[in-house]
């Protein structure tokens, strides 16, 4: 018995070793980035542009999903707000708090904002964000904040075949990276107006989701995942000394007027909640979820005269300019 242990063992070792070999070898962060050029309008391989190729600065981030690359049109904000300040659009289609962590990892790495802007939504994703494991550096790949992590096993499996792949580029078909995308602005512009079908189905989901959302017991084991990364998040601005706030960018349908988790967010710092005025108008919105250009024209237009309110109080803008 013990010696078909053994040679169960062995055969599952010789298994790992590739896998394990993968992870040890250096990981680049640019072929992680296109890597995922299909994904998000290629927004992926901007944001490693923008943060790391291009020289110009980012004064002021905005960190989120797809709510966020459809809201604050940074030119128009930059003209707003003045004081030769640099924005950047640092939005990523869909949820996941453990992707955010890593852009905020490489935005403090590469820059020094003076303000970073967290999207908050009606609630905290509980899932791992899917190209989490395609972006993420052996170390965060392999050490999660909590052992809550539905999708640490698939994660772990997607990045070890990003590594593959990369190593079949590098050393099969010896892929060059396109050029550099030096574009400074990550806004997703849209001239679509929603129809009241888009409308009303969004307002019928989310109806079904409240009925159908698990026990507050079951929530707040849930939320040990989403929580553990935005306070990772949060502690890599607070060392470096960089003030952020929260904004809610709910769905055109979910009539949530504050996100559940507010007391949550309170704890760390302010968020920002928008105006009826923007919410309620129809035509702001490309579909149900997203703004277009007139939505976010008005979002970035609020947005700004937050903005430079904060900053002066704060003493990072002159107030005269």
């Amino acid at each position: 018995m013990k010696e078909v242990i053994q040679k169960i063992a062995l055969f599952f070792g010789l298994l790992a070793l590739p896998a394990v070999t993968l992870l040890i070898l250096p990981y680049s962060n640019e072929f992680a980035r296109h890597f995922i050029k299909d994904d998000c309008y290629n927004h992926g391989a901007w944001i490693f542009d923008r943060l790391t190729k291009n020289t110009t600065p980012i004064d002021i981030a905005f960190i989120g999903s797809s709510h966020t690359i459809h809201s604050f049109q940074e030119n128009k904000m930059e003209g707003l707000l003045g004081n030769r300040l640099h924005l950047a659009n640092l939005g990523y289609c869909r949820f996941g708090r453990n992707l955010e962590y890593l852009f905020v990892k490489e935005l403090v790495a590469s820059k020094n904002p003076k303000l970073v802007v967290i999207e908050v939504h009606e609630d905290e994703s509980k899932n791992s964000h899917d190209i989490f494991p395609f972006l993420a550096d052996t170390k965060d790949l392999l050490i999660s904040p909590t052992f809550l992590n539905r999708d640490y096993f698939s994660d772990v499996f997607k990045g070890v075949s990003a590594r593959l792949e990369q190593f079949k580029t590098k050393t099969i078909f010896q892929e060059k990276y396109p050029e550099n995308d030096l574009n400074l602005y990550g806004y997703g512009e849209s001239d679509r107006i929603a129809s009241e079908e888009e409308f009303l189905k969004n307002k019928e989901g989310w109806g079904k989701w409240t009925k159908r959302r698990g026990s507050p017991e079951l929530e707040k084991i849930q939320l040990k995942y989403p929580y553990a990364y935005l306070t990772r998040t949060i502690k890599l601005l607070n060392d470096k000394k960089i003030p952020f706030i929260f904004v809610y960018l709910p769905e055109s349908g979910s009539n949530f007027q504050t996100p559940l988790r507010l007391d949550f967010y309170k704890q760390y710092g302010p968020v920002l909640i928008l105006p009826d005025s923007i919410l309620k108008n129809p035509t702001n919105w490309m579909d149900d979820m997203h703004f277009n250009n007139r939505g976010a024209g008005q979002v970035s237009e609020w947005m700004a005269k937050k903005l430079k309110q904060i900053l002066e109080e704060k003493c990072l803008i002159d107030h005269t300019d």
